[in-house]
């Protein structure tokens, strides 16, 4: 099962399965909001989701909400500036997504820190 860290504001990081999430997209569903109770105080949290917030949700099992699609225009935006390396492609993300359901890999990923 995918297990999703965020954070609460009072709590700190908290764990949680993709199905306590509910995502929400703006038109061109690329960015939005989530929203989750706390599992430790209860408390309602609703945080942005810029597009890579959007796509690992969505890779990791959370549900977009029916009907909770909001209609706005996306403001006008500069590409953002990037810091070196490889740009991440959905390949990528794909692979990255079955390694974090991948018990063993993560093991030797945390052996090796």
């Amino acid at each position: 099962m995918t297990t999703i860290r965020t954070t609460c504001p009072s709590c700190g990081e908290v764990d949680m399965g993709p199905e306590a999430i509910l995502l929400s997209v703006r038109e061109r569903g690329s960015e939005g909001t989530y929203r989750f109770e706390c599992p430790l105080c209860s408390g309602p949290v609703e945080k942005e989701a810029d597009r890579k917030i959007v796509a690992l949700l969505v890779s990791a099992g959370v549900s977009v909400a029916a009907g909770e699609t909001e209609v706005e225009p996306l403001p006008a935006t500069e590409p953002e500036e990037h810091a070196g390396g490889p740009e991440l492609t959905l390949d990528d993300l794909i692979q990255f997504h079955y390694q974090l359901e991948d018990d063993r890999y993560l093991e030797r990923f945390l052996a090796e820190r």
